[in-house]
């Protein structure tokens, strides 16, 4: 794509600019605003982060449905400021026991649905839309346990906010609008969802006056938050609301059943904690982005990457061969670490960096391999998958850090933008279409099976020093939140960047096979580093084509001062603080 910019550089450009939130009392960070003032509204009940983060993820999941809802999962981290540790929950989705290899049959070359993760496309892209490609959710179950163990207050004060949302509406927008839009024909054809989200003509929902705009409401989702308000989080796995939701998905094909529901359970699990340059980068591992961004920070820690926002071609061009070996690897051997052993201790070695950076050509561009099968200590190895292009995810982020120094970085998904598309009648739940997460390519070590965890982009990051928070990071956009991520970590700690600075700073990304460059950066260098042999891809943000990750985060400032920061190019994303609102 060629830019404006480019072709004529005196032009005038658009660039958004956000002012960013600051206080001492506390800060929340999400997409949208409703979900924010929910999480600060647990603050100053006297709530944690955690409390005000659980509370703020409820109500995301009402007025950010495109993007994640009850029928989705994640990932938590968070920081304990008193036990001075990290934790981290699992609630992602998982596929039914009744999962095969070969349940999705595959499609002629070239036909189907672009991917996130470059697998092979399959008939009538089951495994993407509708109720076959729909995965057990665990959303409720995760907020759930997060805030039965870490949090202050009760399930029925955080899920409060997200019941009003859902029974008194939010107005619609323009961004609103674009994402019904972009989707319409697909969500046509599931009833219950057409109805909540489209006009009665199947038109998308608009606002064309401010002063009179068009209000999204869902009073089945609020009576199902209700019953989880009233009845707790397990109602939602085991009651005569699982069994709904299960009975109209068997009864149109999907492979979930009451059984798979009731088996569900979000975990407690070990994270993966990293040092950069004197900080600790706390994420999450196994078969997720969390891992890959570790992998990529342990070999960055290992160099001089340059001041963000003024790096040469050569520090982009290291960065670059060392996002591609993150990714090299990703795809030879992360998956679900319940059923196959991964090499993550040793892909996150310093001493494996440092092999990893050897191979690298410090003036040409070359295409890093898989390491060693014997030197990682695995038995399994398929080639890597680096498609030359990939559909952006349905996934949100949102964080929150209190006055006591507790931090939380939360990332919740349904997968694909309206995920399966099916809205469960009568109970305004959206589900996933988590099985598009799985290779549908049998004997792979990403294809499907039974009760198994996909591979996930998700890697919330919580930094640390000295047993402190220091920031909350995350960001929507499938594979691309794994580059987005670790370049908002380099920014904040290598340049000592705010939140919202680090966040602005243009970016690059390898989750092609293409890089993709910010048109902001320098013409020279991305010339140069095309003369090296990158397949370079300028990519204009102005186009809000969602060519780069969409991130959330918060930052402590040495004074013990939050700032807020979040993605200008996304018009709702909002961070707010306790103080003076």
């Amino acid at each position: 794509m060629t830019s404006s910019r480019d072709q004529y550089p005196s032009r005038s450009s658009w660039i958004p600019q956000r002012i960013p939130a600051r206080g001492r009392g506390g800060m929340v960070g999400s997409k949208m605003p409703q979900a924010v003032d929910a999480g600060l509204a647990m603050l100053r009940k006297g709530g944690n982060a955690i409390d005000a983060a659980v509370a703020t993820a409820f109500a995301v999941g009402v007025v950010e449905p495109p993007m994640n809802g009850l029928g989705g999962g994640g990932y938590l981290v968070a920081w304990l400021a008193k036990e001075k540790r990290s934790i981290v929950i699992d609630f992602p989705m998982i596929s039914a026991a009744s999962a095969t290899p070969d349940m999705f049959p595959l499609a002629p070359a070239g036909k189907g649905d672009g991917f996130l993760f470059g697998w092979p496309s399959t008939l009538e892209d089951a495994n993407v839309i509708g109720y076959r490609s729909i995965a057990v959710p665990g959303t409720v179950a995760g907020l759930a346990l997060t805030l039965e163990r870490y949090g202050t207050l009760s399930l029925a004060e955080v899920i409060e906010p997200a019941i009003v949302l859902a029974e008194e509406g939010y107005p619609v927008t323009w961004q609103t609008t674009l994402y019904i839009a972009k989707d319409m024909e697909n969500l046509r054809k599931f009833p219950a969802t057409a109805a909540t989200f489209l006009t009665p003509d199947g038109n998308p929902l608009k606002t064309s006056e401010q002063l009179n705009p068009a209000y999204i409401r869902q009073p089945d989702l609020a009576r199902t938050l209700r019953k989880i308000s009233d009845e707790g989080a397990r109602t939602f796995y085991e009651g005569e609301l699982a069994r709904t939701i299960a009975n109209h998905l068997n009864e149109n094909g999907s492979s979930v059943t009451a059984s798979d529901f009731a088996a569900y359970q979000a975990q407690e699990i070990s994270g993966i904690t990293v040092d950069y340059h004197g900080h600790q980068i706390h994420t999450v591992g196994g078969g997720t982005g969390g891992t890959s961004m570790g992998e990529a920070l342990t070999m960055l820690n290992e160099v001089d990457s340059g001041q963000p926002g003024n790096r040469s071609a050569h520090e982009l061009h290291t960065m670059t061969q060392i996002f591609r070996q993150a990714f090299a690897d990703r795809f030879a051997y992360l998956a679900d670490p319940d059923q196959i052993d991964i090499p993550q201790n040793a892909l996150l070695d310093p001493a494996y960096a440092r092999e990893r950076l050897a191979t690298f050509d410090p003036e040409r561009a070359t295409t890093p391999q898989p390491g060693d099968r014997e030197r990682l200590g695995v038995n399994h190895q398929m080639p890597a998958s680096v498609p030359d292009y990939v559909k952006s995810g349905s996934t949100t982020h949102l964080g929150a850090i209190d006055a006591e120094g507790n931090a939380v970085a939360l990332t919740q998904t349904l997968l694909a933008l309206w995920g399966s598309r099916v809205t469960v009648p009568g109970t305004g739940v959206l589900m996933n279409n988590g099985m598009m997460w799985f290779d549908p390519e049998p004997g792979r070590p990403n294809s499907i099976g039974g009760s198994k965890k996909p591979l996930s982009n998700m890697a919330p990051t919580i930094i640390t020093k000295d047993d402190e928070a220091l920031a909350s990071i995350g960001s929507s956009g499938g594979r691309r939140i794994q580059n987005c991520n670790a370049q908002i970590v380099m920014n904040m700690i290598d340049g000592g960047l705010s939140a919202q600075e680090a966040i602005n700073t243009p970016r690059i990304d390898t989750s092609t096979t293409a890089l993709a460059i910010s048109t902001r950066i320098d013409p020279t260098v991305r010339e140069e580093l095309a003369a090296m042999g990158h397949k370079v891809s300028p990519r204009d943000e102005s186009l809000m084509t969602s060519d780069f990750a969409s991130p959330v985060a918060i930052g402590r400032n040495p004074n013990g001062e939050l700032d807020g920061g979040s993605d200008p190019w996304y018009y709702a994303a909002t961070t707010a603080a306790v103080e003076g609102l």
